[in-house]
């Protein structure tokens, strides 16, 4: 009989207990900076180039414990594309999504995360005649935060490979363009993670 006063006991305190669980909500504002590298086909060669522009983003999942976090990402951002090759400059949209699992610490507020990108676009406007899109985007994400009340500041990277490259607009350039882009991002962001 003792016994199961315990257990009633217990589960009575557990259920009371206060949750330190629920379902998780960060909406973000981004900056990145990224370095591309790409193969064009003839007559031109290996290029690099920049992503630079404004953004944001939203993960969405479980915190539990008041610790730990786990969900999906998706993110948009309007960066400006540029390639050494043909002298390409032009504003693009670009789309990434993926899944996110972190940590914070619940006092000081130091927030660390990892995660990968499944897919995403990078696709630049046209620019002396060449207009070029990106697709399948993947790739390893790691983050830092700090959080202070409801804010938290960011620093992300992202090293991302786009499996597919289409060449919609040739201009001067002749052949297939079948190379991947590869494009190293970094990320500062301001974000308001939310528990409910």
């Amino acid at each position: 009989m003792k016994m199961l006063n315990a257990v009633f006991l217990s589960w009575g305190l557990l259920l009371a207990a206060p949750a330190y669980a629920g379902f998780y909500i960060e909406p973000g504002i981004t900056y990145e900076k990224g370095d591309n590298e790409l193969d064009w086909p003839a007559p031109l060669s290996s290029s690099t180039g920049t992503t630079r522009g404004l953004g944001f983003d939203l993960k969405l999942g479980y915190h539990a414990n008041d610790v730990f976090f786990i969900g999906l990402e998706g993110a948009y951002s309007k960066p400006k594309f540029e390639n050494s090759a043909t002298d390409y400059s032009a504003d693009a949209t670009s789309t990434l999504y993926g899944a996110v699992v972190g940590a914070q610490m619940p006092v000081v507020g130091l927030r660390i995360w990892g995660g990968y990108i499944f897919g995403g676009d990078l696709d630049p406007e046209e620019d002396n005649g060449v207009d070029v899109k990106f697709e399948e985007a993947k790739g390893p994400k790691v983050g830092v935060g700090i959080k202070l009340f409801m804010v938290s500041v960011n620093l992300e990277y992202m090293d991302l490979e786009y499996n597919k490259s289409k060449l919609e607009k040739a201009g001067p350039v002749s052949g297939e363009l079948d190379s991947k882009l590869k494009n190293k991002v970094g990320l500062l962001s301001m974000s308001f993670p939310l528990t409910f």
